[in-house]
């Protein structure tokens, strides 16, 4: 939790992700379930969180590697460590919100498109 707002913001626009307010960054982080990153020389070069209600819900957010260290399995030892986190409160349902192309990697980790055919919805204020 000891993750600078401004070296997330730093990490999600290496990925072209749209910039947020470190304050709300910060805020965001103190009210995460679990946090996980990675770092190299001080760097943060990859980020994921969830957040829940630490008894039936749980949502993974912010998955996010830094260009130049994808395809070496930090975003795989993300997950692993976000997902090991989580399971100690033995939470029954896990979501996230994939983007396209995405699948597969979360399929590895035992996540699936919902069988009845729900999709998630949005509600966006400004």
């Amino acid at each position: 939790r000891d993750i600078s707002p401004l070296d997330v913001q730093d990490l999600c626009a290496s990925v072209g992700w749209s910039r947020r307010d470190p304050a709300l960054i910060a805020k965001a982080l103190a009210n995460s379930l679990a946090v996980v990153s990675a770092r190299e020389n001080e760097i943060i070069v990859g980020f994921a969180r969830a957040t829940g209600d630490y008894v039936f819900n749980a949502t993974i957010w912010d998955v996010a590697v830094r260009p130049s260290h994808q395809k070496r399995g930090l975003g795989r030892l993300l997950m692993v460590e976000l997902l090991k986190d989580l399971d100690q409160y033995s939470i029954p349902l896990v979501t996230l919100y994939a983007d396209p192309g995405t699948d597969g990697f979360y399929k590895r980790f035992g996540f699936s498109t919902d069988p009845s055919g729900v999709r998630g919805m949005f509600r966006e204020t400004e």
